[in-house]
């Protein structure tokens, strides 16, 4: 028998069927209990309608892109529909780190004006110096974690002067006796070139670095984040030493949980090419099974389910369905694909 989950998410998706709240399963009753289910989303210009003090001129009524109250309220549901499918059983992931979100009020019409409600998340996002106004934030179950503290933190350069980029969101979350040190990153993009960009990216992984350092080695730490670089590129193995598992045990090493997906899979295509921009990496901490909260091995996942892709018309196969194709509004979910991990405890 098909269970409920493979019956009605492909509708729900769909938006043909509004389901009832008690299918949801988004709160504790869904009976999972000692793991953690986390997830990473660029959720792709993700801004309310209201007009700010900030660049975000794009995304309001009146603009070219005509962002309006419909569109801003599809985004919402559609945001929801990805959280919703990257959880197990219908119950929606325990950890939630994002990126391109404008500001509190869109999260706060995420958690409360969806059925996202039910799963009882407070939420958390950065202050920084991005001249668009786009933060990095993250959502958590509040009856399962508990916020012990936060900091936005803003990339300088060796000099101290801040580097024109988005601020990575620092949280520590305590479950029970255990304690997770988080960072959502968004590392500075390519636009004008990957090879003119890429000392920025560097600058930006050198910073990250040292706050990793200065945290502690024994601290279980997740780094998360749209790092718009590849696994292998200099800012990520080499500066911010993100290795394959197994390929560094020393204390302070931190493990990149995307390797394994290196046969043309990603979770960004540009060109005709597929990109694995969207990563988790952890502390060496979170591999031991002494105790509390650790990794659950070949857990990582590219949230590549066909609702979530679309025909790429310009080049061959598919890509992800995006809420915009340049400046065409097609409505679809993030021009990135989510990727998640479990965390279980032992």
């Amino acid at each position: 028998m098909l269970n409920e989950h493979k019956i009605l998410l492909p509708l729900l998706l769909a938006g043909i069927i509004i389901l009832p709240a008690g299918i949801l399963k988004t709160g504790p009753q869904a009976g999972k209990k000692n793991d953690l289910d986390i997830m990473f989303y660029n959720a792709e210009n993700f801004f309310d309608t209201i007009d700010s003090d900030l660049d975000d001129d794009e995304f309001l009524p009146l603009s070219p892109r005509r962002w309006d109250s419909y569109k801003y309220y599809r985004k919402l549901r559609n945001v929801y529909k990805v959280i919703l499918l990257c959880g197990r059983d219908m119950s929606s992931p325990d950890i939630i780190g994002m990126c391109e979100v404008e500001n509190e009020k869109v999260l706060k019409d995420l958690c409360e004006r969806t059925y996202l409600y039910r799963g009882k998340y407070d939420y958390i996002i950065s202050s920084g110096k991005d001249e668009r106004g786009i933060n990095t934030a993250l959502l958590f179950k509040k009856d399962m974690l508990q916020l012990i503290s936060s900091a936005s933190w803003c990339p300088v350069n060796d000099d101290g002067a801040y580097i024109a980029t988005r601020a990575a969101l620092y949280s520590r979350l305590k479950s029970g006796n255990d304690t997770l040190d988080i960072i959502v990153c968004h590392w500075p993009s390519r636009r004008g070139g990957a090879i003119e960009s890429e000392n920025m990216r560097k600058r930006v992984a050198s910073f990250i670095r040292e706050k990793v350092d200065s945290l502690g080695k024994e601290r279980k730490i997740i780094i998360m984040g749209d790092l718009n670089d590849e696994p292998g590129s200099d800012s990520v193995y080499k500066i911010l030493q993100a290795v394959r598992e197994g390929e560094d045990r020393s204390n302070d090493a931190l493990v990149n949980t995307v390797f394994g997906y290196e046969n043309g899979e990603g979770s960004y295509k540009y060109q005709g090419t597929w990109y694995l921009f969207d990563q988790v990496i952890l502390s060496s901490s979170l591999y031991r099974e002494e105790g509390g909260f650790c990794y659950e091995k070949q857990s990582f996942r590219i949230v590549n389910e066909d609702a979530l892709l679309t025909g790429d018309t310009s080049y061959k196969g598919l890509r992800p369905y995006g809420t915009w194709w340049g400046y065409e509004y097609t409505g679809g979910f993030s021009d990135h694909l989510p990727v998640t991990i479990r965390l279980v405890r032992r």
